[in-house]
C-alpha cells in the first residue's frame, strides 16, 4: 500500500515530525476518535470506502451508526478446519522473520528484540531460534482477528505507547512496531506449543479490543478486534515448531522487501512433527 500524502508529510519532513509529535502531546488522536464514534462520522463511511476501494460485497445492506461501526463491521468467516494446519490470524500482508539465539531480528528497516513486544526476559528466552510472523493490516482488511488453533489464553498484558501509523514510510523513520500501544499474551496452543500473540495499535487511535482472557479458545473462534485504524498482528513460535508453505517461503525469499497477501483462516503452514 503506497504511503498517503499526509504519511509522508507527517513522517517524510523534519517539519511534519515535529508537528507529529504535537498532535500526540495534544492527545488530537483521542478527541478524533471520540468524533468517529459519534453519528456524525457517519458522512466518512463512502469517502473511506472509495479512497481506499474497500470490498463491501459482504456487507449490503448494512447501516452503521458512526465511522467505528463500519469500521469494526462484522461478516461470517470460515477457516481451514485440519487440526495442524496453521491459519493466517488476519487479512493482511504477510511477513516472516527468523528470531536468533540473541532474540533479535529485522523488521521494516530496524533490528528489534523480542524485549520491544513481551518486556518479560524469562518468557523471551522460550522464542530464541523461533520464527516471527508480521501480519499488516491494510485500511481494506477486515480488522476482526481469529485464534489459530485450540487451546488456552491466560491474560491480556496491555503495554502503553504513542500511536504511530504502520504505513511504510512511518516504519522506514520511527520504530514503529515498540512505540506503538499493544496487548500481548501466550497462547497455550494443542499443535504449535506456546505462542505469543501481539496485537499493535496504530494511529489514529490504535484501540485493542480482545475479548477473553484466561479462558479456552478454538480454532477460527474471535479473539478480537481493532478500532478505528490499519493496525499490526505479532506472532512469535518457538523453535521447530511451525512449516510455513513453500509457495509462500518461495514468494518471501525472491524478494526481501516482499509480503506475502493472507486472508482470515487461510491455510499458511503446518504444525512441524515434535521429536
Amino acid at each position: 500500500m503506497a504511503d498517503d500524502a499526509s504519511v509522508k508529510f507527517l513522517y517524510g519532513t523534519r517539519g511534519g515530525r515535529v508537528l507529529l509529535r504535537i498532535i500526540l502531546a495534544c492527545r488530537v488522536p483521542k478527541l478524533l476518535g471520540f468524533y468517529l464514534r459519534t453519528p456524525l462520522s457517519c458522512p466518512l463511511i463512502p469517502w473511506f470506502i472509495k479512497k481506499n476501494a474497500v470490498p463491501m460485497d459482504e456487507f449490503k445492506g448494512q447501516t452503521y451508526k458512526s465511522f467505528n461501526d463500519f469500521f469494526t463491521r462484522k461478516k461470517e468467516t470460515t477457516f481451514d478446519t485440519e487440526k495442524t494446519h496453521l491459519i493466517s490470524p488476519c487479512d493482511s500482508l504477510l511477513s516472516v522473520y527468523d528470531i536468533t539465539d540473541s532474540s533479535t531480528f529485522h523488521i521494516k528497516g530496524y533490528d528489534y528484540t523480542i524485549s520491544d513486544f513481551l518486556q518479560n526476559p524469562e518468557l523471551e528466552r522460550q522464542y530464541a531460534g523461533g520464527t516471527c510472523l508480521v501480519f499488516r493490516l491494510c485500511a481494506t482488511d477486515y480488522h476482526r482477528y481469529c485464534y489459530i488453533d485450540d487451546g488456552y489464553q491466560g491474560q491480556n498484558h496491555y503495554i502503553e505507547g504513542s500511536l504511530y501509523s504502520v504505513q511504510p514510510l512511518a516504519c522506514r523513520n520511527f520504530r514503529v512496531y515498540t512505540k506503538n500501544r499493544r496487548s500481548w499474551t501466550v497462547l497455550q496452543t494443542e499443535h504449535f506449543g506456546n505462542v505469543a500473540q501481539i496485537e499493535i495499535g496504530a494511529f489514529s487511535v490504535g484501540g485493542i479490543k480482545n475479548l477473553y482472557h484466561d479462558a479456552g479458545f478454538k480454532k477460527g473462534q474471535e479473539k478480537g478486534y481493532f478500532d478505528l485504524h490499519g493496525s499490526t498482528i505479532v506472532l512469535l513460535f518457538e523453535k521447530g515448531r511451525i512449516q510455513l508453505l513453500r509457495n509462500i517461503t518461495d514468494a518471501l525469499a525472491a524478494d526481501a522487501a516482499a509480503e506475502y497477501r493472507v486472508t482470515s483462516g487461510m491455510y499458511i503452514g503446518d504444525a512441524a512433527a515434535q521429536e
